[in-house]
């Protein structure tokens, strides 16, 4: 309700009273004075409590604000301004129940710095922490479709959920990805697999989501493929497609 509406009483019986003080009803003329000098307290009074209002306003919208921005804090990581895992699990099971109920595909990258533990014995944690930055950046500003969602997992780790999209899309993304990160150059005297900072991504993908997989497929399946890319020698990509891991699963138990 706007303030003129909430004080629509208050305000009609003052113009009633100036009304009847300009009309001369009044043939006591002490009683006339008694009487403006009432209405005019009672005017006082009236645009006092719409100033309180006002403030009230003020305070709740300040308040607002506020709580907005704890919300924010409470979902974001620190260091590199992305969401924090908390958020990143409350994103996870919103995009998966979505994507369930259209049948979608749904795809999940992990993405962990290669040798981040040298490069921070190397070059301190301040550089580290620049790194993190400067990587999350670089992860972030590819990601521009509706839904698309990158997130700190933890230490060197990161996650995006990709939902909607195809394995080709993926793999697509995941190979910008790694070379947005090589692009930045930053220098890794210590890592036996370039001069620079690489990462290496694990591809998880399924084609439709339904009740024969669950999100924690997905998540394994993410985890596995980024075991694999670092065990063959990282800086690449490696794709899991869950539904061949299904099928063989069934193979093997049918036999």
């Amino acid at each position: 309700m706007t303030e003129q509406g909430l004080f629509a009483r208050e305000i009609e019986v003052i113009q009633q009273g100036q009304k009847r003080l300009a009309a001369g009803l009044f043939v006591d003329s002490a009683a006339a004075a008694a009487y403006a000098a009432l209405l005019a307290d009672y005017q006082k009074l009236l645009t006092q409590a719409r100033r309180m209002m006002r403030i009230s306003d003020m305070m709740q919208e300040d308040m607002n604000r506020l709580n907005a921005r704890l919300e924010d804090l409470s979902s974001q990581d620190g260091l590199t301004g992305l969401a924090n895992r908390r958020r990143l699990d409350e994103r996870l099971e919103e995009e998966w129940r979505r994507a369930a109920r259209g049948g979608d595909p749904m795809g999940l990258l992990m993405i962990d710095i290669d040798h981040f533990k040298r490069f921070n014995d190397t070059y301190g944690h301040s550089a580290g922490d620049e790194c993190l930055q400067a990587v999350a950046r670089a992860l972030a500003g590819l990601l521009q479709r509706p839904g698309e969602f990158v997130a700190r997992y933890g230490g060197e780790e990161f996650m995006a959920v990709l939902p909607a999209t195809a394995p080709a899309g993926l793999l697509l993304l995941a190979e910008r990805m790694r070379a947005a990160v090589e692009a930045l150059a930053i220098p890794h005297a210590q890592s036996p697999t370039a001069s620079h900072v690489t990462v290496s991504l694990g591809v998880a993908s399924l084609q439709r989501v339904d009740l024969r997989s669950s999100l924690e497929d997905l998540r394994q399946g993410a985890d596995q493929a980024l075991y694999q890319a670092k065990n063959a020698g990282r800086n690449q990509v490696v794709h899991i497609a869950l539904e061949q891991v299904m099928s063989s699963a069934t193979s093997c138990t049918c036999g």
